[in-house]
C-alpha cells in the first residue's frame, strides 16, 4: 500500500532558470509595410536600451518558375531590387544616428534567407512584423510562420492591431 505525504511536505520542482535574450545585435526584416515599421520601431527600442546595433534585411523573392516559361513572362528589369533598396533606405533613414545600422538585400526564399543571415551575421534576435491574413491568406503559410520553423535564432513577431475610432 502506497502512502502519500501531506501536500505541505511534497517537494515542488525548482522553477526553470529564465534565460535572457541578448538582443544587442538585432536583425529586422523590412519590406516597406506598416508591419515592418512596427518591427523597426521595436528594434530601435531594444538597441537604445541595450546599446545595440540593427541590421535591416529585405528579401527579393524570385518570380515562380512557371512565369519564366510563359510567352509573355516577366522580364528581370531590376524593379524588385529597386523597390527593396527603397524600403531599406527608408527604414535606415528612420533609425536614430546614435544607433549603428547596416542594410542587406537578400535573394531567394524569404524565411530561409532571413534564417541563414541570422546565423551567418551572428544576430541575437530576429524581429519582423506579422500581417493579418484573410481567409485565402490564412491557407498560405506566412513568412513569419516558416521563419519560426527554420530559424535557430530567437524570432519575435510583432502585430499591432489597427486602432479603432473611439478607443
Amino acid at each position: 500500500m502506497a502512502t502519500t505525504l501531506p501536500s505541505e511536505h511534497q517537494h515542488e520542482p525548482d522553477p526553470p532558470v529564465l534565460k535572457e535574450v541578448s538582443a544587442r545585435d538585432v536583425l529586422v526584416a523590412v519590406d516597406g509595410s506598416s508591419e515592418a515599421w512596427n518591427a523597426v520601431e521595436l528594434a530601435v527600442q531594444f538597441a537604445r536600451e541595450r546599446h545595440g546595433r540593427i541590421t535591416l534585411a529585405t528579401v527579393v523573392v524570385p518570380p515562380p518558375a512557371w512565369t519564366q516559361v510563359a510567352i509573355m513572362g516577366p522580364t528581370h528589369d531590376g524593379s524588385a531590387e529597386r523597390a527593396a533598396d527603397r524600403a531599406l533606405r527608408r527604414a535606415a533613414d528612420a533609425i536614430p544616428e546614435e544607433i549603428p545600422v547596416t542594410t542587406v538585400m537578400l535573394h531567394g526564399d524569404a524565411a530561409h534567407e532571413i534564417a541563414r543571415r541570422a546565423i551567418e551575421g551572428r544576430h541575437d534576435l530576429v524581429i519582423l512584423g506579422a500581417r493579418e491574413h484573410g481567409p485565402i491568406g490564412a491557407a498560405i503559410e506566412s513568412v513569419s510562420r516558416r521563419l519560426l520553423k527554420c530559424c535557430r535564432v530567437p524570432v519575435l513577431t510583432i502585430h499591432v492591431p489597427p486602432s479603432r475610432d473611439g478607443d
